[in-house]
């Protein structure tokens, strides 16, 4: 009867799903909101924060600009001089920054000049109408496509590189109700559920990103400057233009872990929340943000974690070729509705600089312990979701989570939840599956500084790898591929 009633819950999702029409949603902050998809030198792409492997009292930040770069065009991305780049670094867990790195860029005859500014806390930096710090405390200025600086103080990059986000065009798709999953199910007992073939090479998905560029800011500070007395530190990036009438810098663009803006802010409040600071977040933007699944059932049908985790093995979606390993044990103990919404918001990476950056304490760093440029960030997020998010479904189903709407919980016709029921986007060959921290890049991750691949060549030149081959589910073509205008 447990398996008649995961299979009829199962098609209800499918069959249920074009009651929903959801917003417009993009590659991580990829294009993420009106404002800034058609300003490439201020739009953020992603943030990083972690600690240097090779050099533990180095504190690495990576912001990118200039989405879907092509390789044929490399002289044409720059950074703008009318823009103020900034990471900003709260050490005592009030989401306002106490550090800041600023960054401004001059045009110069052959090329662009870097100029990078620290400083300890100043009024100047705070919220997000900012002033350029003329007295900073450390000063570079340096050509870009360079790597300058001292190691063991302060090191920076500026200037193209590959892409190292990864995300499946099938993820649109899905959530357009026009395939189902990421990896086609030719046979079940649902029948066939639509989604990608599976290749020669044992994976199944296509990186939208792979074979583009981006443009990357790439800073090095000693951990020592934080002089915070916490060892959880919170770390977002922001763009800011110039505007004379506010006497200084206004920030119009501005991103933490990543997909959050994405994900759960719906379309109409997407520049809001660009526009916003992250000590509001939580008052603002929590209504967004589905409850989680606790250890207790609390609404008498096994709606608990255990019980979402039975749901998934039951359906063969916790182990190939169908579905990825469960991240987190059945037994994992929660308490807290609220775990997702502490786990996103703020949105800043939470980056714990004395714990393993494996660790993947949910609520404590976010979703997940800073970010490095080769973590599987998408697999984890779908893995995370799909276990812990409360999903509503209808009292007729008699499934875990079954019952009239509940606050706090996803309508069972989101398509977000369709989007992390294989918690996988199977870009990776299956057996790799398990290993979180392997993105699948088209380009092998550097160990070593500025820790970014080296930049797609124009085509013809020697290491150019060209765009990934196509698939054959319908409208997969360059075309569809490429961002929208």
């Amino acid at each position: 009867m447990l398996y008649k009633a995961l299979t009829i819950c199962l098609t209800f999702l499918i069959a249920g799903a074009p009651l929903m029409s959801p917003p417009a949603l993009r590659a991580a902050d990829h294009r993420d909101a009106p404002a800034v998809d058609g300003v490439g030198e201020g739009d953020l792409t992603d943030i990083f924060a972690f600690l240097d492997p090779n050099d533990k009292t180095q504190l690495v930040l990576i912001m990118g600009v200039n989405p879907f770069a092509l390789p044929s065009f490399t002289q044409s991305y720059r950074f703008s001089p009318d823009f103020l780049y900034q990471f900003k670094i709260d050490v005592n867990g009030d989401a306002v920054e106490d550090l800041v790195v600023q960054i401004r860029f001059q045009n110069t005859d052959t090329g662009q000049n870097i100029l990078v500014h620290t400083d300890a806390p100043n009024p100047a930096y705070l919220g997000a109408v900012n002033q350029w710090i003329e007295n900073a405390n450390s000063e570079i200025e340096a050509p870009t496509e360079t790597t300058f600086g001292t190691p063991h103080d302060i090191m920076v990059f500026a200037g193209q590189r590959d892409d190292p986000f990864v995300l499946d065009s099938q993820f649109f798709r899905i959530m357009k109700n026009t395939q189902d999953v990421f990896r086609d199910i030719p046979s079940s007992p649902l029948g066939h559920l639509r989604g990608r073939p599976v290749r020669a090479d044992g994976t199944s998905g296509l990186d939208l990103l792979a074979g583009f560029n981006a443009s990357f800011i790439v800073v090095s500070i000693p951990v020592a400057w934080l002089g915070g007395t916490k060892d959880i530190i919170n770390i977002w990036g922001t763009v800011s233009a110039r505007n004379e009438e506010a006497g200084g810098y206004v920030q119009f663009e501005r991103e933490g872990q990543g997909l959050i803006n994405t994900v759960f802010i719906p379309a109409a409040f997407k520049d809001a929340f660009n526009l916003g600071i992250p000590a509001d977040d939580v008052a603002r933007w929590s209504k967004f943000v589905p409850d989680a699944l606790t250890t207790t059932d609390n609404d008498g049908t096994g709606n608990t974690i255990a019980g979402r985790a039975n749901l998934l093995t039951s359906l063969g979606l916790t182990a190939p070729p169908f579905g990825a390993p469960l991240l987190l044990p059945s037994t994992f103990s929660n308490t807290n509705k609220d775990l997702i919404r502490n786990a996103v918001l703020p949105d800043t990476l939470r980056l714990n600089v004395k714990a393993d950056p494996n660790d993947l304490a949910i609520g404590q760093y976010g979703i997940t312990n800073g970010r490095r440029t080769g973590d599987a960030t998408v697999d984890i997020a779908l893995r995370l979701l799909r276990q812990l998010a409360d999903v509503n479904f209808p009292a007729s189903l008699k499934v875990p989570g079954s019952g009239a709407p509940r606050a706090g919980a996803l309508s069972s016709t989101d398509r977000r939840f369709f989007a992390v029921l294989q918690g996988t986007q199977f870009i990776r060959p299956d057996s790799t599956l398990g290993d979180v921290t392997t993105s699948g890049n088209d380009k092998s991750i550097p160990t070593v500084f500025p820790f970014l691949a080296e930049k797609h060549p124009v085509p013809g030149d020697p290491g150019y790898i060209g765009f990934p081959t196509l698939g054959t589910v319908p409208g997969d073509s360059m075309t569809s591929l490429l961002p929208k205008q």
